[in-house]
């Protein structure tokens, strides 16, 4: 390990594309049907799937509805809306920088 900047460089780059993935997952559609399918793995069980997916997409029903109550329907459209958008291209960049992080840190360790 004769480059401990650029493992350090590495453990940051995992780091930060990791914690991207995850806000990303809480907006993405397939992150939200992701999330249900991890609750069913964790239960060990795939009776109720069909309620599991319905209480996650009643979660993010509750925040749109929250939201709609306080600053109207059209700007929370928009809002929820921009915020699907967005996490697409962040769960891109999550995964581009955890893929450059694990790139870095082999070539940190295997570099002579």
């Amino acid at each position: 390990m004769q480059h401990p900047i650029l493992l350090a460089t590495a453990g940051a780059l995992c780091l930060i594309g990791i914690l991207l993935i995850r806000w990303a997952g809480r907006y993405d559609p397939a992150g939200i049907a992701t999330d249900a399918a991890w609750r069913l793995v964790k239960r060990r069980s795939v009776t109720g799937a069909r309620d599991e997916l319905g209480r996650i997409v009643n979660e993010q029903l509750q925040d749109f509805h929250a939201d709609a109550s306080r600053i109207g329907n059209t700007r929370t459209a928009f809002k929820h809306g921009a915020r699907f958008f967005v996490a697409r291209f962040v769960n891109i960049a999550g995964y581009v920088l955890l893929l450059c992080g694990l790139l870095a840190g082999a070539a940190a360790v295997l570099w002579h």
